[in-house]
């Protein structure tokens, strides 16, 4: 009997550890796998961070080589004649502006821009450049992308750019010597995924 009780005991102690254990193990496996959700999501913000510092800094390079070309061709003239025999100015003494501010520009875009499925599945992000005149009218008119800063970005968002674009409400007109005219404007317009 006394054999029997020791085995039992035994047994009983070996099935306490193991539960022991087993709850350890558990425990740490929980731990291990917090700790790679952690590393991974400071991982995944870290290289959000670099791409969306990558996308400004394309923008900005983008955006600086733009001007210098505008400056050339005003340099050139300050004006050019549309397919229909137009005069449109590169620049007025009063440049044309959206109804209300930038801000609500910049909230017309966001609030219009419906993000492309298969560039949302790619992970597709950037810039596309567009330009279009705003006539004496305050209508836009002549809406084309001008450049993207990629193939990638040229191939998904340029449908979607031209639309949200052409659609844009009245602008308040540019003006020249006082009078209303048709003005030249280039609008950069950013892809980019929420986080």
């Amino acid at each position: 009997m006394k054999n029997i009780l020791t085995i039992f005991a035994c047994v009983a102690l070996l099935a306490f550890t193991s539960c022991e254990s087993k709850k350890e193990k558990e425990e740490k496996a929980a731990a291990i796998a917090q700790a790679k959700a952690d590393s991974t999501s400071a991982a995944n913000t870290a290289a959000l961070e670099e791409r969306r510092a990558r996308i400004k800094r394309e923008r900005d390079e983008f955006a600086e080589r733009r001007r210098i070309a505008a400056e050339e061709k005003i340099k050139a003239g300050t004006t050019y004649k549309d397919a229909k025999g137009k005069t449109v100015y590169y620049k007025s003494d009063v440049l044309p502006s959206f109804r209300g501010s930038q801000e609500e520009l910049e909230q017309y875009i966001q609030d219009n821009v419906n993000y492309p499925s298969a560039a949302e599945n790619d992970r597709v992000e950037g810039t596309v450049f567009v330009d279009f005149v705003v006539g004496a009218d305050g209508k836009v008119r002549d809406v084309e992308v001008a450049e993207t800063t990629s193939d990638e970005v040229k191939q998904n968002f340029t449908e979607e750019a031209v639309r949200v674009v052409s659609n844009m409400p009245t602008w308040t007109a540019g003006t020249n010597g006082g009078k209303a005219v048709d003005v030249r404007v280039s609008l950069p317009i950013t892809f980019q995924l929420e986080m």
